[in-house]
């Protein structure tokens, strides 16, 4: 799912890394920072960026070191929109760098797959079900909660298997045999994982769920008379 374990060539690196800054920059001047004036939202802000380090840093090993892991991401992005969620995986970035000692070539390119495309993917889904599905807290939950984090999840790992091919930092035989079969599997521990807290955010603390609207999701059902 990440570059962080393997040395990426330095044009590779350098194209990565300019993509990134770049995207990353426009997100940092249009995300909406007065959500987090709240001391209670801010903390929740800082915990997010760190649950991301965590699940980046736990990660599995898959043919001959290629790693596998949560996103988180995706649940980020439902919590505080999309801006923010990718401002919150850069610091995780540079966490789970100094973590591994290792993989700062590849920085740029884990920011970009594990950070601005899940999110990115997470914001059109939850965008198209909120437009073009009955609004309310069980397709919230279900849609945006569940489905989009697992769809996104599986785009995500089938990117990093093709941007792997395309670096040479993998063949696609080993791609084939066991990163994508895994991967697309662990989909389903990210769909999970990410309904269940969306599930108790939205009935526990709604202030953490910055997508979720009361007057949208639970208004009345309409008197067909």
């Amino acid at each position: 799912m990440d570059f962080l374990s393997t040395r990426l060539a330095a044009g590779w690196a350098l194209a990565s890394g300019i993509v990134a800054a770049w995207l990353l920059a426009r997100a940092i001047g249009r995300a909406p920072w007065t959500l987090l004036a709240d001391g209670f939202r801010l903390h929740g802000w800082i915990g997010a960026a760190f649950t991301i380090a965590l699940a980046w840093i736990l990660s599995a090993r898959v043919n001959e070191g290629l790693p596998l892991h949560l996103l988180a991401t995706p649940l980020v992005s439902m919590m505080f929109g999309r801006d923010l969620a990718v401002a919150a995986a850069a610091p995780a970035v540079a966490a789970a760098c100094l973590w591994r000692g290792d993989g700062w070539t590849g920085a740029g390119a884990t920011w970009l797959l594990a950070a601005w495309l899940p999110v990115t993917l997470q914001h059109a889904l939850h965008g198209t079900a909120d437009r073009w599905v009955p609004r309310n807290i069980f397709t919230f939950i279900f849609l945006s909660g569940f489905f989009a984090p697992g769809a996104a999840f599986a785009a995500t790992v089938v990117a990093a298997a093709l941007a792997h091919s395309a670096a040479g930092t993998a063949e696609w035989s080993r791609l084939v045999d066991g990163f994508l079969p895994f991967g697309l599997l662990l989909a389903w521990g990210e769909a999970f994982l990410s309904g269940l807290l969306t599930a108790i955010f939205v009935v526990y603390e709604p202030r953490w769920m910055a997508t979720f609207d009361d007057r949208r999701y639970l208004q009345p059902p309409r008197d067909p008379r």
